[in-house]
């Protein structure tokens, strides 16, 4: 007999009273945060919003006027999406993939299912994030060559499009692959989730070891107990080798309704969780939990950096994926300001071709290339300092963390810089959206930035030298760690690299910058 918490407990009364509970502060502590987020439509609740901002976003960009700071598409996608998220990440963690609207295709997807009897697992030559590499390659080459952030037009159609990927995929495979293996947007979020506050936890570890059916991860059905047979006959729900266990509604701690409650669709066992990685913040875990058992972590913004926590979770990719996420935001901050125009022009004489397309495709190339090598070289110099004889690969994953905590401070940077320039410029651009249909709607386009030009500098240059402390500190925190007394030479190399990029992206936020899609800036 397993004995589990169930509703007539006694000591049931809330999750903070379990035996062995050492999370820290819960989130879900907060009053009513935890019954929001058990509720089962909580989730929609976020999306809601999201959907009606992408029909708009759809609405406009193919309907309305084609310039881009007077769009609903191009300035909520490349003003404001972008600026929520980082702030997000910064202060709570991955909540847009929480609120994501594409998940609504969810059930279509099942319906199609249904009817076409086809789901077949993800090829497992796939199930790793070098696919993801390849994409968002594909969509930061993309931004630039199509200047996707001044076109309304393109931007509707790549909403659609992702919409449409989310249904395909999740049609032909498990739920949950598109988030995992497939959205670049959101494997993006992921890995800048490196340096959230919050990650989800197990308040209880004696309940995960005790519990066999592990709802969590395969989901539960919830019912009367005279139901059961009911529900099996009917054939509980499967997501790929992952079946659905019946839970008695008088053994659930504190009820949150009847009916299906799926798990975690990227595969992720609460128990085990030690990082953010493939975490959407859906919550299905805590939903599906009968025991009541999940949290919502606080910890320090640079634990998981510290602790090797990506573990199997397809680290190599995982990690190369953060150092080039490192290198391509110092390149997509540069495309804004002079020198990089020079360099292209350059770049086009020595090829011997005027092809915008073959110049950002080699530059692309070039500092991926480049800074690759130079990372890698770094990392293999502080484990040769710290007494380590193993190969570059290992080194990489020692360090990998520190380009990570680099990458989240320059796109965090790069992404106000735009978010504050245009930030209130979404209310003239909502009602002239109504104003070009023929409403009565005066248009007031004063409304632009949310803070002063001259502040711009200073906000972006503070952001990136906390995160390049922050990496400086985790790479001594890491030499340390794994050196001993020899961790003080270890730290240095990876030191002051983390100084070095900071230096430069200072620099690079100090030049005069491309307003992109801004009342500011041009159009194009």
């Amino acid at each position: 007999m397993i004995e589990l918490p169930t509703a007539g407990d006694a000591g049931a009364q809330r999750p903070s009273h379990v035996r062995g509970a050492s999370v820290g502060f819960d989130l879900l502590r907060i009053p009513g945060l935890r019954a929001l987020v058990r509720w089962r439509y909580a989730r929609l609740l976020f999306q809601i919003p999201l959907l009606v901002l992408a029909l708009f976003v759809v609405a406009d960009g193919l309907t309305g006027r084609q310039l881009a700071p007077r769009n609903v598409a191009t300035t909520s996608v490349w003003l404001h999406y972008r600026g929520f998220v980082v702030l997000a990440l910064a202060f709570v963690g991955n909540a847009f993939c929480a609120s994501c609207p594409l998940m609504l295709t969810r059930g279509p997807t099942r319906w199609l299912k249904r009817v076409t009897g086809v789901e077949r697992p993800w090829p497992r030559v796939l199930r790793s994030k070098w696919l993801v590499i390849v994409l968002l390659v594909a969509f930061l080459l993309s931004y630039e060559i199509f200047s996707l952030w001044s076109s309304p037009w393109l931007t509707a159609w790549l909403v659609i499009g992702y919409f449409g990927a989310a249904l395909a995929t999740d049609t032909l495979f498990p739920a949950g692959t598109f988030c995992r293996y497939v959205c670049p947007l959101g494997n993006f979020n992921f890995v800048l989730a490196h340096t959230s506050p919050s990650v989800i936890a197990a308040l209880d570890h004696d309940v995960c070891a005790r519990c066999e059916t592990k709802p969590c991860l395969h989901g539960r059905v919830t019912d009367d107990a005279s139901t059961r047979a009911q529900w099996e006959a009917a054939g509980l729900p499967v997501e790929g080798s992952r079946r659905a266990s019946f839970v008695p509604l008088d053994e659930v701690v504190h009820p949150n309704g009847r009916g299906a409650f799926p798990g975690c669709e990227t595969g992720l066992f609460v128990p085990t969780v030690t990082s953010t990685m493939d975490c959407t913040m859906c919550f299905n875990c805590v939903r599906a939990c009968p025991y009541d058992n999940v949290a919502l972590r606080v910890r320090a913004p640079w634990r998981e950096a510290v602790r090797d926590a990506w573990g199997r979770r397809s680290w190599t990719a995982v990690t190369f994926m953060g150092i080039l996420l490192l290198w391509w935001g110092l390149l997509n901050a540069l495309a804004m300001i002079g020198p990089f125009f020079e360099v292209a022009a350059a770049l086009s004489a020595l090829l011997g071709s005027r092809s915008e397309a073959l110049v950002l495709v080699a530059l692309f190339a070039l500092v991926s290339a480049v800074g690759l090598a130079l990372t890698t070289l770094t990392f293999w110099l502080g484990d040769r300092l710290g007494g380590a004889r193993a190969g570059p690969l290992r080194a990489v994953r020692r360090w990998g963390s520190v380009a990570v905590i680099l990458a989240v401070g320059i796109w965090t940077a790069h992404y106000l810089f735009h978010f504050l320039t245009g930030a209130l410029q979404i209310i003239p651009v909502f009602a002239h959206f109504f104003e070009y249909r023929g409403f009565a709607v005066d248009t007031n386009w004063r409304f632009g930035a949310l803070v002063p030009s001259s502040w711009l500098f200073f906000i972006g240059a503070g952001i990136a030298s906390l995160y390049g402390f922050a990496a400086a500190a985790a790479a001594a925190a890491i030499a340390l760690r794994d050196f001993g007394a020899r961790g003080v030479w270890a730290m240095w190399p990876v030191g002051l690299f983390a100084v070095a990029i900071t230096v430069v992206t200072v620099l690079v936020m100090g030049q005069p910058m491309e307003m992109r899609g801004t009342l500011l800036g041009p159009a194009s």
